[in-house]
């Protein structure tokens, strides 16, 4: 089961607290915030991305740092994206963290005489055990057609988008869990057709 995380506050009232972590006296909530952040991304990183394993810590940290970074905290131009923003932050990190796991995975490698150097050529044509920039551009363009078929339509946004379970969103939508079913059914129906995907 899913479990869902209430933003502790309101997005412009986060984003302030989150800026305070950089002061030299942080908002006295900004703990609640960040363990926030980190169980929706620990949630988040079990559902998508379980090949993490021991690494998952370090992806969520390293995302966290990431999140009261100055830097990054004015480059969020519209609060009310607040959490996408900070989820496409971890999703960013956990690319980078699969990126330099497969360079250590290629530099641990070692061809010929023991302490001689790996040939850099041989290691050039081995996989690099993350996504190939093919591979993203190819995800980013099926997001685009999905983000397209979509637009406009609030079950498939709260199914796909928010991840919220059936139940909750024929609660908000005033529907029933059957008229959700129907919805979600056209939805797939159409993006198959869209992304030409008998599967």
């Amino acid at each position: 089961m899913i479990r869902r995380h209430k933003l502790p506050g309101s997005p412009g009232d986060i984003v302030a607290i989150l800026r305070s972590a950089s002061s030299a006296i942080p908002d006295s909530r900004i703990d609640a915030v960040l363990e926030f952040f980190r169980q929706q991304w620990l949630d988040l990183a079990r559902r998508h991305y379980a090949s993490l394993q021991d690494e998952v810590e370090d992806a969520v940290q390293s995302g966290l740092l990431k999140l009261v970074s100055p830097s990054k905290l004015e480059a969020l131009e519209d609060v009310t994206r607040l959490e996408r923003w900070a989820r496409s932050i971890f999703i960013n990190t956990v690319l980078d963290l699969y990126r330099d796991r497969g360079r250590r995975q290629r530099r641990q490698l070692h061809v010929g005489p023991s302490g001689d150097e790996p040939d850099e050529s041989f290691l050039d044509g081995l996989p690099s055990g993350g996504p190939t920039p093919e591979e993203l551009a190819s995800y980013h363009e099926r997001l685009r057609i999905v983000s397209r078929a979509i637009a406009g339509l609030e079950v498939p946004r709260l199914k796909f988008v928010e991840d919220l379970p059936d139940k909750e969103i024929a609660q908000r939508q005033h529907i029933t869990r059957d008229g959700v079913a129907g919805q979600l059914k056209r939805i797939r129906k159409s993006l198959r057709a869209a992304l030409e995907d008998p599967e």
